[in-house]
């Protein structure tokens, strides 16, 4: 954790100068106005880096009032998106995609930050926000901007709001290392699908639906082995866009990646457990199975079986050899 500024440690007659500057830089440009002076303005703002592209921050603040206008977008880079949960407190923030708009306290506020904004907070409050560039989440402004007055309609908002309410009990804790990546990846998928979802247009019949969720299942199993078996990919080869392509996928609770990422896992636990296993380097394993890097796939294979990929092996080694004598 970065503690970015605590206003108690800094002399009275410049606090509100300090909080200032350090909202209107360490978050995002913006004019920042207090309600009060002094002693009055009170702020704290802690942050975590989740990998690159995506921070966490934590910001505990007096009333103020931050207003984003077209030349604080056109001086902003990258270009982002915020997902915010109010924890304490109450406060309202205008888009050009709405009208005034209250955050209740357990309420998610998705903003598109490439479009002006004013958000006000009365009295002291508390929030968590997520801000993550548009290149890493993958997706268009108007999308952003069709779901952020439609969140509570996708059925991960619930999840979203207490993986946000809570992630920071272990953001620090893994901060810098591949865990702590991990975790910012995986959190970024989860926004990803809870914005698509919320986004999408009254989706097709059930039948059609699984129908379509089953061929493209079937394809992307014929292809676990090719590394470049992207989204954008699959997506092309059903004729949709790859919007529709993760709302489908968020139907059934999961992203592309994490069912790319368990049928790659089950594929090479199968291999793995056969004599042809046996023979093979365990990076020789993974890559026909689609991971490059022999390193991430024996994480993985850990993660999800609680054991490495030499250990599986060779608690298998018997059984391949037994069944080829039997099959001969």
């Amino acid at each position: 954790m970065t503690l970015l500024l605590d206003t108690a440690s800094v002399p009275v007659r410049e606090r509100a100068d300090a909080a200032r500057h350090t909202m209107s830089s360490a978050l995002l440009p913006a004019r920042v106005e207090f309600a009060g002076r002094g002693a009055d303005v009170s702020v704290r703002i802690e942050g975590w880096q989740l990998g690159p592209g995506a921070r966490l921050v934590r910001v505990m603040a007096s009333g103020h009032r931050l207003t984003r206008v077209s030349r604080h977008v056109r001086i902003s880079a990258p270009e982002q998106i915020s997902l915010a949960v109010q924890l304490g407190g109450c406060s309202a923030t205008r888009t050009l995609a709405d009208q005034h708009d209250t955050n209740e306290p357990g309420e998610l506020r998705l903003v598109d930050l490439t479009s002006p904004f004013d958000h006000v907070a009365e009295g002291r409050g508390v929030a968590a926000a997520l801000y993550i560039d548009n290149e890493r989440i993958g997706l268009s402004a108007d999308v952003v901007r069709d779901a952020a007055s439609l969140l509570t309609r996708s059925p991960l908002y619930d999840l979203v709001r207490r993986h946000l309410q809570q992630v920071r009990a272990v953001a620090g804790q893994v901060e810098g290392s591949e865990a702590g990546a991990m975790l910012g990846a995986g959190t970024v998928e989860l926004v990803r699908a809870l914005i698509v979802s919320a986004a999408a247009e009254p989706t097709p019949r059930a039948a059609s639906t699984e129908s379509l969720y089953a061929r493209i299942t079937s394809y992307m199993s014929s292809y676990l082995g090719d590394t470049d078996l992207s989204p954008a990919r699959i997506a092309a080869e059903h004729n949709i866009s790859v919007r529709y392509l993760h709302l489908l996928f968020a139907q059934q609770g999961l992203t592309v990646r994490t069912w790319l990422v368990r049928e790659r896992l089950e594929g090479a636990r199968r291999t793995l457990a056969t004599r042809s296993g046996h023979r093979a380097s365990i990076a020789a394993v993974g890559r026909t199975w689609g991971f490059s890097d022999a390193g991430h796939f024996a994480r993985r294979f850990r993660a999800a079986y609680g054991m490495s990929p030499t250990e599986w092996r060779q608690l298998h080694r018997g059984a391949a050899v037994l069944g080829e004598a039997t099959s001969a």
